[in-house]
């Protein structure tokens, strides 16, 4: 029961074939008896989950409705304000913030019927791809518990993977969705940027509101597509100080029907080099899009992606360092002049964006707007453009220092930073992109590919991703946690 997909155990519910009371019980159950291994549950609230599952349940016998994750029981990443629970970001200087009031992404699937049980682990800030923090630790992969689940939405990722929780709500910079879904075999959608609100996560810190910053996302993670279409339909709206004014709706897929898309391939770039084994199984799973009838080809956005990553660090580093003690700015500030233009190394990029005076920012981000623009050329000849999700499946635990860790990619060191390489395009056009698992490596890790659409087209990604699963299989139970 555990492992049903979210949209299966509310039918279930709804039918009366289980109970809200039921699926908790199980869902706590299964905590206790393999968080202690993974670290990925860090807060539970049980006592209240059980008394909204029960008063779930006498809704029911009323003939009541709650909608429609009616006493689905689920947790929640903690970079989220959750009401009643202590809501840390992974910062310790949080670690006794107890929100009055839930985020609103929460409050939107609260409204839903879904009951919050327990907060999922991150990293400090949400600021790597890694999730551990001094507050409650290190979150394991249920695939390798010597690996990470990635970040910042690890704790997540690997709830969702072991049977602890039937759907997540993660956020997503520089690929805080789609890499911990690939990692742990899962699906991930960063949605098109700002319809879904991120007010009240964590950071910005407690008091100040998060309105948009140009390139953060809020969305959910799930063991299933269907799961992913449904609760982004609960969770995109506009921010409650917008809703006075305006809503949306988005528009349906482009299709429903393999073979009337066209979808591009993103070739492999040597800019941003990925392991040998994921590009085999993002080939293979081509082979099996064209066998399966869809039009597939080659093809690149109209900009090298040296240019994209320079116009997305330039845009992402200002934010990543904001906050930071002055002696680090002026230590990075000091780096910013020495460095050249042909420098993209992660420190260069790092100075060269934290140090970027506004008037600076503004040429960038218009470069930002034309290259969006060139997106929205692309998708008039193409649905959507698959691309991986990461340069690697999940890493071992590292927690050194960010300057003293590297990754081998094909025989080769690389710095960390290069994990988030292939996560930028889409931040940085604020388009919408869906990771999707395809398989495992020989050595049993999963691996994912990102499906990127046209902006506030998401669901056409969602669609594709359905399409991917049908050729490729569906969501793995890590062997060591099937039931």
């Amino acid at each position: 029961m555990i492992f049903k997909n979210a949209h299966e155990l509310v039918d279930l519910i709804k039918k009366k074939e289980l109970s809200s009371v039921e699926l908790l019980e199980a869902l706590l159950k299964r905590v206790e008896q393999v968080n202690p291994q993974l670290n990925a549950v860090v807060a539970l609230d049980a006592d209240r989950a059980m008394d909204r599952a029960k008063l779930a349940d006498e809704a029911l016998a009323k003939g009541e409705d709650l909608g429609p994750l009616h006493g689905l029981s689920m947790t929640i990443k903690d970079a989220y304000s959750v009401e009643g629970v202590v809501s840390t970001g992974g910062n310790p200087v949080w670690k006794d913030y107890v929100p009055e009031k839930n985020a609103e992404a929460v409050q939107h699937l609260v409204d839903a019927g879904a009951i919050v049980f327990g907060k999922t682990n991150v990293p400090l800030n949400s600021a790597d791809l890694q999730s551990y923090n001094d507050i409650y630790g290190t979150t394991n992969n249920p695939w390798d518990l010597e690996r990470t689940p990635g970040g910042s939405s690890g704790g997540s990722a690997s709830s969702l993977a072991s049977g602890m929780s039937p759907l997540e709500l993660g956020s997503d910079i520089g690929g805080s969705i789609r890499t911990p879904a690939h990692f742990c075999g899962l699906y991930g959608h960063k949605p098109s940027y700002n319809i879904v609100s991120e007010v009240g996560h964590l950071p910005p810190p407690p008091g100040h509101i998060s309105v948009g910053n140009g390139l953060s996302v809020a969305g959910p993670l799930a063991r299933s597509p269907e799961d992913i279409e449904i609760a982004l339909d609960i969770l995109a709206s506009p921010q409650e100080q917008d809703s006075i004014a305006w809503s949306f709706k988005l528009p349906k897929a482009r299709s429903n029907k393999i073979e009337d898309l066209k979808i591009a391939v993103w070739p492999e770039e040597e800019y941003a080099e990925v392991d040998s084994e994921t590009s085999s199984l993002i080939s293979a799973t081509v082979e099996d899009l064209k066998s399966a009838g869809a039009k597939v080809e080659n093809a690149t956005p109209p900009f090298s992606f040296r240019d994209s990553d320079d116009v997305y660090s330039k845009l992402l580093n200002p934010l990543m360092i904001a906050g930071a003690p002055q002696k680090t700015l002026n230590q990075i500030d000091e780096i910013a002049k020495t460095i050249k233009d042909d420098d993209m190394s992660s420190m260069a990029k790092t100075a060269r964006g934290a140090s970027l005076l506004a008037r600076d920012w503004i040429v960038v981000n218009a470069k930002r707007q034309f290259m969006r623009q060139q997106w929205r050329t692309f998708f008039e000849n193409y649905d959507v453009i698959l691309c991986p999700v990461c340069v690697l499946p999940a890493m071992k635990h590292d927690h050194r220092p960010f300057h003293e860790r590297s990754l081998m990619i094909n025989g080769k060191e690389r710095e960390y930073w290069d994990s988030t390489l292939w996560a930028g395009p889409a931040v940085m056009a604020n388009l919408p992109s869906t990771s999707t698992p395809i398989g495992l490596t020989e050595s049993g890790l999963p691996i994912g590919l990102q499906v990127t659409g046209p902006y506030l087209e998401d669901k056409t990604c969602i669609e594709v991703s359905k399409m991917i699963r049908d050729v490729r299989g569906d969501f793995r139970i890590p062997p060591n946690y099937q039931v």
